[in-house]
């Protein structure tokens, strides 16, 4: 047994292969750490300091307001999360081994930055005086940050504006959400995770698929490593930059992915005004005082001097109080949120057990010891045979009485409604019913325990596609659990419908086993296919429409013969959103005539409406023609014009005009997005609202009414979301075989081969072996080994 730190220097082998992947060895916990912080810092150091600024709340100090005040809103708001104290606080209460990680990786972090080059920074760092050395207090501050993903890092803006109406002199404005995204951050995020059990693999071990979509610019990006301490430690795939370990993964007995949690994880409380004083509320009918918090920064003014701006907070017995778009602060209304992952001080001590377990039982013995994971499901499957669903998520407790009312109230109530569609939960903050409860055995008080969680084992296989709990496996459905986990069988997406129809042996690659068993190579072609299941289950019989309606005579003659040819396009086309298929831009932007709730409803478009008792196969078939303007026709009349207004034609393919920006490569990518029911997304909306300083490629010319819709603009779709780290892993007798790649690259900087040297494979559906044993790694063509020493501890 290493010992988890010692005085000694820290000492660590690193080995590179192919697309840069590092494999890190070392002795003990601290020089992995180091190791580990000195690779991730190589390839995205920059990322990693613009992370830290932000959490110490020093944007304001380098680089001013910002625009619309966002540096002082994140600023102000990181100061009213008191991210600092809470993050001396998690470090405290970390495992000896889990410090010695964290200093190390932080020390490598450091080893990087004297050998950067600062003349060599882009343009958005400046003069790079804010990048500076860190210490383990600031990498805590930002895995405290990483928990909030799926909640208060979102929030941190209308927090930093929050001013009580008709209290202190400056007011800031309620700041505004990025365009395309919710309150939680997102449109859809979006991910697809198999686990199968040795009853749906042909050679009876267990196998899983990753296909994390997450953003390709900003945080929340992931890195590829493969980790190693001889007897303690052998685990392989992406970790999110800056973290140590690895979140997605596999180690020789067990390999886990995980998809972006439908749930809450957190409550937007509506507070009711005590007449007369903005700063008292209302609960369980008496008044209560808000709590005023003083928070300060640093501003950096055009004179180029820093001045301190100090402003006044305040917080009730939920939480802090918001400055929400549109509905503010008002004299009689406000609002204030609570957080379950805001002192989830566990977050890295699940990883590491993760990275560390031998089975699948002792995968869940540790979710129920620890309870860490704070935003996502877990798909897992070991060599045994065994897979597991769960969405561990950190889960707002409430009442039976107050999740039956916020169940009705989705339904009832338009502000509940309107901001359950931006992911939000919103509960009465005047009735003690709403506030949480706390349960025996739950990681923090107020959360779901363990044993009330949504799980399902199994010997075939699991699934989830980033819809709520319920649907783990194409035939069997979970019980209704709170709706805090997400709403209980309402419309699924199309891409969850398609993920189950493929696990059922229904999609475009079908298992050769008679019984229906997979092979990796099925599974890893499966996702290349990039079919539609949409177009799969629409694209016939709206030829035949689009041929009978050519013969309309209320059609003239140009117009009949744009419908003739989009017929003529689509009966060639598979269905499929490969790159060179012509026909697939045409279905996106066609789809986009269709409203959302046509897209699960019967009416312009479907026949019959999805159905809960039918949840997989509905909903089908294609409506009927009207009287009158056929809806059909009508939106592929549109998809042509929206086509054209980018110079495409309807026989347009993917290749074309699909595209991302890698260094001066403008890689084309096949893939498709939720409404079309592709698996494979590629899409340029629905990612994460960014949150870093490094500025957007220039952007394109817009094409009315398409490019909020579809992401279509004159230049096509340049793609900002999508396929990440990409990963089959099965078992044999000795130990994992995975594939994978990761698709962006593992680099940041656009003038290192790393930047762009896999995208072009991902275009291809070609995965590389992922290397795991000493004579594979010794044996790759671009291995590179360094053995790095570092400062004594």
């Amino acid at each position: 047994m290493s010992s988890p730190g010692s005085s000694a220097a820290y000492d660590v082998d690193i080995c590179w292969t192919t697309n840069g992947v590092p494999h890190i060895t070392a002795d003990d916990w601290g020089s992995l750490g180091f190791g580990q912080g000195y690779a991730c810092a190589r390839d995205r150091g920059l990322g990693i300091a613009d992370h830290v600024l932000k959490v110490r709340s020093e944007r304001s100090a380098f680089f001013g307001a910002g625009p619309d005040n966002r540096h002082l809103h994140s600023d102000l708001g990181y100061r009213v999360l008191d991210i600092g104290r809470r993050a001396a606080v998690a470090i405290e209460g970390r495992s000896e081994e889990i410090r010695a990680l964290v200093a190390g990786y932080a020390a490598g972090y450091n080893r990087w930055l004297e050998e950067l080059d600062r003349t060599t920074l882009p343009d958005w760092c400046g003069d790079g005086s804010w990048i500076r050395p860190i210490d383990e207090l600031d990498l805590s501050a930002v895995y405290v940050d990483l928990a909030l993903l799926g909640s208060g890092r979102n929030l941190v803006e209308y927090l930093g504006a929050a001013d009580a109406p008709g209290v202190g002199d400056h007011p800031l404005p309620p700041p505004m959400p990025p365009a395309g995204t919710d309150l939680a951050g997102s449109t859809d995020h979006g991910s697809n995770g198999w686990a199968f059990g040795g009853d749906a693999t042909v050679n009876g071990r267990g196998m899983v698929m990753a296909n994390p979509h997450f953003p390709w610019h900003g945080e929340g990006k992931l890195w590829e490593c493969h980790l190693r301490i001889p007897g303690e430690l052998d685990v392989y795939g992406a970790a999110l930059v800056g973290c140590p370990g690895v979140q997605i993964g596999f180690n020789d007995s067990v390999a886990w992915t995980h998809t972006f949690s439908r749930g809450h994880r957190f409550c937007v409380y509506k507070l009711a005004i005590a007449p007369g004083a903005p700063t008292r509320y209302v609960h369980g009918g008496a008044e209560h005082d808000m709590v005023a918090t003083e928070v300060e920064v640093e501003v950096l003014g055009a004179d180029g001097e820093r001045t301190a701006h100090r402003a006044t907070r305040w917080r009730t017995h939920h939480g802090p109080v918001l400055n929400l778009p549109l509905l503010g602060w008002t004299s009689d209304m406000a609002f204030s949120y609570r957080d379950a992952n805001i002192d989830n001080d566990w977050f890295l001590e699940q990883s590491l057990a993760q990275c560390q377990a031998r089975s699948v039982p002792e995968l869940a013995e540790s979710y129920e010891r620890i309870g860490g994971l704070p935003w996502v499901n877990t798909l897992a499957a070991d060599r045994d045979g065994r897979c597991w669903y769960i969405d561990s998520s950190a889960t707002p407790a409430l009442s039976a009485s107050a999740q039956e009312r916020y169940d009705h109230a989705v339904d009832t109530d338009p502000l509940v409604a309107l901001l359950a569609g931006l992911r939000v939960a919103l509960l009465d903050g005047s009735d003690p019913d709403d506030d949480w409860v706390d349960h025996r055995g739950a990681p923090a008080g107020g959360l779901v325990p363990f044993d009330q969680l949504p799980q399902m084992h199994r010997r075939d296989h699991v699934f989830n596609a980033n819809d709520p709990y319920w649907l783990p496996h194409p035939t069997e459905q979970l019980p209704r659990h709170s709706p805090m986990h997400g709403l209980y069988h309402r419309p699924l997406g199309a891409r969850t419908r398609a993920n189950a129809l493929a696990l059922a042996g229904h999609g475009v690659i079908r298992p050769a086993d008679p019984d229906g068993r997979f092979t990796p190579d099925e599974v890893e072609r499966l996702l290349a296919a990039s079919e539609s299941l949409v177009a799969t289950e629409l694209r016939a019989p709206v030829v035949q429409r689009l041929r009978r309606a050519a013969t309309d005579s209320a059609l003239d003659t140009a117009t009949a013969q744009v419908v003739l040819d989009v017929a003529a396009v689509w009966d060639q086309w598979d269905g499929c959103f490969t790159l060179d298929a012509p026909g697939a831009p045409l279905w996106r932007e066609f789809l986009a005539g269709f409203d959302e709730g046509a897209l699960t409803a019967a009416g312009p478009l479907w026949s019959e409406p999805w159905s809960a008792h039918e949840p997989t196969t509905t909903p089908r078939r294609l409506a009927p023609a009207p009287d009158g303007a056929d809806p059909v026709v009508v939106a592929v009349l549109a998809a042509c014009e929206a086509l054209a207004a980018a110079r495409l034609e309807p026989s347009s393919t993917l290749r074309q005009c699909q595209w991302a920006w890698r260094g001066s490569v403008r890689a084309a990518l096949p893939g498709g997005g939720e409404v079309e029911g592709v698996m494979n997304i590629s899409m340029p909306v629905g990612s994460l609202s960014r949150a870093d300083l490094a500025p957007d490629d220039p952007p394109s010319g817009p094409v009315p009414g398409r490019t909020e819709r579809t992401g279509l603009t004159e230049e096509g779709y340049r793609i900002t979301y999508g396929a990440s780290f990409v990963m089959v892993v099965s078992f044999d007798d000795t130990g994992p075989v995975g594939r994978g790649l990761l698709v962006y690259g593992q680099s940041d900087d656009p003038a290192r081969p790393e930047h762009a040297d896999q995208v072009d494979a991902f275009g291809r559906g070609a995965l590389r072996p992922l290397l795991f044993r000493d004579e594979d790694i010794e044996a790759d063509v671009s291995l590179r080994r360094v053995r790095m020493r570092g400062p004594a501890r």
